[in-house]
């Protein structure tokens, strides 16, 4: 991708509602004839400036609600780092989850052009629609950017063996997710489970009441989450480790990516969730991942399982598991069990592993 594609503006921008607004109103400078004087005190990425005060100017409740939101704050990596060690740890200075969330994770934090501008940082960068602001952004050049090796990449049929079929019926994120999902809902958002999610029964919820499907009519509501049944492979990551690089980033490798199913019991029911089986993918974290940064082993790694429930983004309706009764009954092999755990894997799986396989 060449230069002239990631920053050409397009000439239809100037007669956009942004474009009217000129240059130097947003990205400062001088509007003279002399590059050198033009470009003086020029801000590159002007949203990202004072937490979006520049858009807010226009779009002040967006981006009053949007200073809290997890895309930006990033805070739901830094609870979870914080859950292997103890509180804080990620703003003690020197400690190795500082450095790893100050030097990688925070990389995935957004502005508000991130998404409606520009392609994420810990992308390509860049503009994705030539200047051309996206009321919608597009989905394969700014969630894909960050959510590709999951969500996102699922969802397009990128990662895996199926494309959602929501993806197939031309529909966006936002045709699922909220806007608040994104901007935030003003609250201080710890954990992606602090905004107002989607749920399959938001457009599907009479499929238990009203029903010819005779799957829908003999499993229980509550027995499982939609995508046990109508969920595909999706990626599983294992061994990450952290790296420092000579310009003081820290990389994650991740030593291993398999495209597997794996069903499990879900070992905290919530109203949210009260599914006695989830569907699983796990998590690249080992107990030495940091060991490079001087973090030899973490001391909670137990305490946190490292296969984790997921809503998988690649849903179908007619799946291995569920074409056939047998497809998923007496399927030992889509069933997490003890022989799937790996020597380094976290003793809390186990209050996941499925003993008794569904007859």
């Amino acid at each position: 991708m060449g230069a002239s594609e990631l920053f050409y503006v397009n000439p239809e921008y100037v007669e956009t509602v942004h474009g009217k607004l000129g240059c130097i109103t947003c990205h400062g400078g001088e509007n003279v004839n002399v590059k050198a004087e033009a470009h003086a005190g020029l801000i590159v990425h002007p949203s990202a400036a004072d937490s979006g005060a520049l858009c807010g100017l226009c779009h002040g409740e967006i981006a009053d609600t949007f200073k809290t939101s997890i895309h930006h704050t990033i805070q739901g990596m830094r609870v979870g780092l914080e859950d292997f060690a103890h509180p804080g740890a990620t703003t003690e200075e020197g400690n190795p989850l500082q450095l790893a969330f100050d030097n990688n994770c925070y990389k995935c934090h957004s502005d508000c052009g991130t998404c409606h501008v520009s392609r994420p940082k810990a992308y390509t960068g860049g503009l994705h629609s030539e200047h051309m602001f996206a009321e919608v952004p597009p989905t394969e050049e700014t969630c894909y950017g960050c959510h590709g090796a999951r969500s996102a990449g699922e969802y397009m049929g990128l990662v895996g063996y199926a494309t959602d079929l929501h993806f197939e019926a031309g529909m966006d994120c936002i045709d699922c997710h909220d806007a608040n999902n994104f901007h935030g809902s003003g609250e201080e958002e710890i954990r992606k489970h602090d905004a107002d999610l989607p749920s399959c029964s938001d457009c599907h919820g009479n499929v238990y009441e009203e029903t010819d499907i005779e799957a829908h009519k003999v499993h229980p509501q509550d027995l499982m989450n939609c995508q046990v049944c109508h969920g595909s492979a999706n990626n599983n990551c294992f061994n990450c480790h952290t790296v420092p690089e000579e310009d003081g980033t820290i990389a994650g490798i991740v030593g291993e990516s398999r495209i597997m199913f794996k069903i499990g019991l879900n070992p905290q029911p919530t109203e949210e969730r009260p599914y006695k089986y989830i569907s699983l993918r796990h998590m690249p974290t080992a107990p030495d991942t940091f060991k490079e940064l001087g973090l030899d082993e973490l001391p909670n790694y137990d305490d946190y399982p490292n296969w984790k429930y997921s809503p998988m983004h690649n849903v179908q309706r007619l799946t291995m598991q569920n074409e056939t009764c047998d497809g998923c009954h007496g399927n030992e092999f889509i069933f997490l069990r003890e022989s799937d755990l790996r020597e380094n894997d976290s003793k809390a799986n186990l209050n996941l592993v499925v003993k008794d396989i569904p007859q």
